[in-house]
């Protein structure tokens, strides 16, 4: 049985169930075997540049690496004592099984300033949770700390600018204490819950929508949970569960739903798929052809990777074009990757509207191409005429599918790695090695920051190119396979 961490702390107050199976299973079993992708990997990379850069504006810091816990812990103690050790980086605190890091203490006249580091932009509520429960059990510690804050990324860090600028830093410590306050009554309850032999009994409630362990948990005998109805409100959730109803097709035909939730019901409860009168129209007569299917790769990094770029700028970085004559023929492909070591903005620009001539309907799936092209807009007035026109060319297949079909098999989701199985179940991403957008992100990243040699890149290039063509041919595929539910 593990210590009991600040995850498992906050996740028990919502789910005692949640608590006790993060305390209790490994993680392996948590994640069902799935290893971390490329993006998730590349996710936590990022929060560790961070807090080391954090700690670079601290001199003389003492740094608690120890990974067996207790020994980090008694390590922290020592450090705690010495008077001649004024700030603490990664400072262990270990007490009733529970345990916490705290990412920098510093030591003044009064006792210690707690300071937490996050690599976001914005505050958040969950931000002064977080803090409070590693106060709270640094005060179980016998450790007095008289300020708390939080260091949050600044929007005005540049590439080459100090470290002290790429922080900004919040006052927190009266919410901060008051949420620690709240939270000490539920020490021993969430030792207790968390500890027993057997897991606890669970009740389905609307935070259970987001439980990374749903799947595994109230969700697992259930094919059409009533969580895949989109947009469902807490209310109406609450009067299906009050009527045991957790299934789309046990849903009353009177139950009070939305026009767009009706349409699932409709698909889940008859086992057929919801076909509206204008999808044929939506899909062969509002398309002028040639039409060109577009697909980008974008990066975004929190520390910038080009100059005059700030934190967590989306940059494009690729595009895939599968240009078609009509319904299914394909009769050009186009393709761009940037230069990793550039800002390749102007250049992708040019070469997009070049690619995309001027004639014919844009394919899109979803609105992120038009938000990445109004990006290029907004940033070479030159150019911006010629760019608007792509705007103007372009038609949302995803759009078209949410308001004009489901089927029972996309489970609540018109994402195209939903869609695509179900109408198209000939393609696959599962032999590629970069099969999702975080992980191109990420390799690109890897990429700009010179993390491979030479064969490496070269392997990685040729798997993102290949990566973003499939998106593209998906989109021509599952546009010609919709057409066939019609006909």
């Amino acid at each position: 049985m593990r210590n009991i961490s600040k995850a498992i702390f906050l996740n028990t107050l919502v789910c005692t169930r949640l608590g006790w199976l993060l305390r209790n299973e490994s993680r392996a079993e948590q994640l069902s075997g799935k290893e971390l992708t490329l993006g998730e990997k590349f996710r936590i990379d990022q929060g560790i540049a961070v807090g080391r850069r954090a700690r670079k504006i601290f001199s003389n810091g003492k740094l608690i690496d120890d990974i067996n816990l207790e020994l980090a812990a008694s390590n922290t103690s020592r450090a705690l004592k010495d008077s001649n050790i004024s700030i603490i980086f990664e400072g262990t605190f270990l007490v009733d099984s529970f345990v916490a890091k705290a990412d920098i203490i510093k030591r003044n006249p009064k006792g210690w300033h707690l300071i937490e580091v996050k690599s976001n932009l914005n505050n958040k509520s969950e931000f002064i949770d977080d803090m409070a429960y590693t106060a709270m059990v640094m005060d179980k510690s016998g450790i007095k700390l008289n300020y708390l804050s939080l260091f949050l990324i600044s929007k005005e860090f540049r590439l080459g600018m100090s470290n002290e600028e790429l922080f900004v830093e919040l006052d927190q410590t009266k919410d901060v204490e008051n949420r620690a306050e709240e939270f000490k009554p539920y020490w021993q309850h969430v030792n207790e819950m968390t500890g027993l032999s057997e897991k606890p009994e669970s009740n389905l409630i609307f935070n259970c929508k987001k439980c990374m362990l749903f799947e595994k948990c109230l969700g697992k005998d259930f094919d059409n949970h009533i969580f895949e109805i989109p947009r469902l409100s807490k209310s109406k959730f609450d009067k299906l569960v009050e009527s045991n109803i957790f299934s789309i097709e046990n849903i009353p035909d009177n139950f009070p739903l939305t026009e767009n939730q009706e349409k699932i019901r409709y698909a889940v409860k008859n086992k057929v798929p919801y076909i509206s009168e204008s999808l044929e129209k939506k899909l062969i007569k509002n398309i002028f052809w040639p039409a060109y299917y577009l697909d980008f790769e974008t990066v975004m990094t929190v520390i910038p990777l080009y100059s005059d770029i700030a934190p967590y700028t989306q940059l494009p970085t690729q595009y895939s074009i599968h240009k078609c004559t009509s319904l299914g023929i394909i009769e050009n492909h186009f393709e761009y990757l940037a230069d990793p070591s550039k800002d390749s903005r102007r250049e992708i620009a040019e070469n997009l509207i070049n690619d995309l001539n001027n004639e014919g309907s844009i394919i899109i799936y979803s609105n992120f191409e038009k938000t990445i092209v109004n990006s290029l807009i907004r940033e070479f007035y030159d150019i911006a005429d010629d760019l608007k026109k792509i705007i103007d060319r372009m038609v949302d297949l995803e759009k078209i599918i949410r308001k004009n079909f489901y089927h029972p098999g996309f489970h609540g989701s018109t994402s195209i790695k939903k869609t695509l199985p179900v109408i198209v179940p000939d393609m696959s991403y599962d032999e590629f090695s970069i099969s999702e957008g975080d992980s191109a992100m990420a390799a690109f990243a890897y990429l700009a920051q010179g993390k491979y040699n030479n064969k490496e890149a070269e392997k990685i290039k040729k798997d993102l190119l290949t990566y973003c063509k499939q998106d593209t041919l998906a989109m021509v595929k599952l546009h010609e396979k919709l057409l066939s539910f019609v006909r």
